[in-house]
């Protein structure tokens, strides 16, 4: 058998690993090939070998996959643990025991096979090393092997792509969810709870709103909370023309083999399940993964989303089409997770509703039109990555992020994109004495601390509101500051945007600058403006007008440079005036020309 590259590399390093271990434990994302790996792991050995399933559907797709590479016969044993924990310990001693799916290997059915043959050698394998519960593996498993993560897979063609949509976080599925209060035996949610909220005619009919909106004419598996879920989902689905079947613990073998061929040559399109499809089934025909059962397990909804995401002919990206929000829960499938703090018992594999992850929210007013609609968002198309501006929601506050990196924190009530050129959007802060406050997000995804109250209005270069009191207050999108009352009237002088603001004891007219990002606020008249086309100085100011408008206070003056502070050091600044400074100003300013030792200072020259 031909290895992909990964599979090469984690076989390599298994081999290092059990010359220092007993028990190893491999993780790799669903749908790249465990089994592979572990045919080629046993053709490379002649020990007598168990490989222990829980399903039935897992020991028939280990046993055709080890025969398909000539691997079987007596020396190898495929066994489910249920029959193995039946009938005690088997009269053959393996000196190799593989675990499928060991994330299960803490129950203790699986432990005692560790007691029934210490000197054997154990592998597990699974794609989610966590427990809802939060019990660690070492005291079965001694190192854990970790594999890329799901995304480095997808960019190099190992899985496929996905785009995921998910139910809105003010959707009423999600209202619902919050309200579950009652845990199970294994502490997710407790099914009968769920079922009684969720299994009624309008969820069901807004499940299938969104697969035919999303996904009709596509073969998929839908994952339900129960079995009257299950046949309430295919009923519907079923009278709206769409070919679909029910699989769950309790259909016949007979029933399910066949089922299961039906969908694979085509005569079904969707499968409703319950906890079937979940781990282990290879499908890669599956085009889209609908997600009706709320968990709080991160295995089980990696489990269930991995099922679409192994690559097929034909098939450009999966659909995921989550109507219970885990994706709230638990975020993107592609979100890298600590793997080994949950192997150890660090850090358990149990989501929070509305945990920290970014909901990225589209500007495109067609689609979201139709996505509030059917209270869902759409979190993320086929390929698309992080670039740009995009808008999130965590905690149910918004904030914003910069090519994939947070800028602003989430604690907005809202955030409304604007398409001036000058920012990025409005957004509002969902606390205030009295009224919400609304600020600005720079292109760079930073908020500029706007302070402005009530109905807020954006006319021309201005921003109208309110102070705090309620009293009518502007901020200048250009100037960066506020202003009271009118819109304020500029004048421009030497290059520079100045306000009139009074006039001094000789009746000379004194003015201000408009761009407030100076060393200190002053007022000044025109006689103290000095520019040329690149610069311009004002008493003790440095304004350098190429490059963003940059102003520096002036240390002091050389024979063809200018002094000014930086946060680091002085800084030399050439001006170009060769000594004849009349030449390029207005008018000549008062010569202050000292003289430093050259040789410590860092020139910055203009162009």
């Amino acid at each position: 058998m031909e290895l992909r590259e990964y599979q090469k590399e984690m076989l390599s390093r298994l081999c290092d690993a059990w010359t220092q271990h007993r028990s190893v434990m491999v993780q790799m994302p669903t749908g790249t090939g465990k089994t592979v790996l572990l045919a080629e792991v046993l053709r490379c050995m002649e020990d007598e070998v168990l490989v222990v399933a829980h399903r039935r559907e897992l020991l028939a797709q280990i046993t055709a996959t080890l025969e398909r590479f000539g691997i079987g016969g007596d020396r190898v044993r495929v066994e489910s643990i249920q029959r193995l924990a039946r009938s005690g310990c088997p009269s053959f001693t393996p000196s190799f025991v593989v675990i499928d799916e060991a994330h299960h290997a803490v129950a203790r059915t699986y432990r005692q096979l560790w007691d029934w043959w210490p000197d054997a050698r154990f592998l597990g394998l699974t794609a989610t090393p966590c427990r809802l519960g939060g019990q660690g593996f070492t005291d079965l498993f001694e190192e854990l092997l970790q594999s890329a993560a799901i995304q480095e897979f997808i960019d190099r063609g190992w899985l496929s792509d996905f785009e995921y949509v998910s139910a809105s976080p003010e959707s009423e599925a999600l209202r619902q969810v919050a309200q579950f209060n009652r845990r199970g035996a294994d502490g997710d949610y407790q099914v009968k709870e769920m079922a009684t909220v969720m299994d009624v005619p309008e969820s069901v009919a807004h499940l299938y709103d969104t697969y035919r909106e999303f996904a009709a004419g596509r073969k998929g598996i839908v994952y339900a909370i129960d079995r009257e879920h299950a046949r309430h989902i295919a009923e519907h689905y079923r009278a709206q023309g769409v070919r679909c079947a029910v699989i769950d613990a309790r259909t016949p073998d007979v029933e399910r083999r066949q089922t299961v061929e039906d969908y694979r040559l085509g005569r079904i399109d969707v499968l409703v399940n319950v906890d079937i499809f979940s781990e282990g089934y290879d499908c890669p025909e599956v085009e889209f993964i609908q997600l009706a059962r709320p968990t709080l397990s991160l295995s089980k909804y990696l489990q269930q989303v991995g099922r679409g995401m192994r690559r097929a002919r034909g098939k450009e990206a999966v659909m995921i089409l989550d109507n219970v929000g885990l994706y709230q829960t638990f975020g993107l499938p592609t979100e890298e997770r600590d793997w080994y703090q949950m192997f150890t018992g660090g850090l358990t594999g149990k989501g929070q509703q509305g945990m920290a992850h970014p909901v990225v929210v589209k500007d495109d007013i067609r689609e979201e039109k139709t996505l509030v609609n059917l209270e869902m968002v759409r979190i993320r198309r086929r390929s698309e990555s992080l670039k740009g501006l995009n808008i999130y929601l965590q905690n149910g506050k918004y904030g914003v992020m910069k090519d994939g990196k947070v800028t602003t924190q989430p604690v907005f009530e809202s955030v409304k994109r604007c398409n001036n050129g000058r920012f990025f959007a409005l957004a509002t802060y969902p606390y205030a004495f009295f009224k919400n406050r609304t600020t600005i997000i720079d292109l760079q995804g930073v908020d500029l601390m706007v302070q402005l109250y009530g109905q807020i209005e954006l006319k021309g270069e201005f921003l109208y509101g309110n102070d705090i009191r309620g009293e009518r207050l502007l901020w200048d999108t250009v100037g960066k500051s506020y202003y009271k009352g009118c819109e304020p009237k500029f004048e421009r002088y030497g290059g520079l945007d100045i306000l009139r603001t009074g006039k001094d004891k000789h009746n000379t007219s004194l003015y201000e600058l408009r761009y407030t990002k100076s060393p200190q606020h002053f007022a000044f008249s025109k006689k103290e403006v000095f520019f040329n086309q690149h610069i311009a100085i004002i008493r003790d100011i440095l304004i350098v007008k190429s490059n963003g408008f940059r102003i520096y206070k002036i240390f002091g003056y050389l024979d063809d440079s200018i002094l000014v502070y930086t946060k680091k050091q002085y800084e030399s600044v050439q001006v170009r005036w060769d000594g004849q400074l009349g030449q390029h100003f207005n008018h000549t300013p008062d010569n202050y020309t000292r003289h430093f030792n050259q040789a410590r200072l860092k020139l910055k020259w203009l162009e």
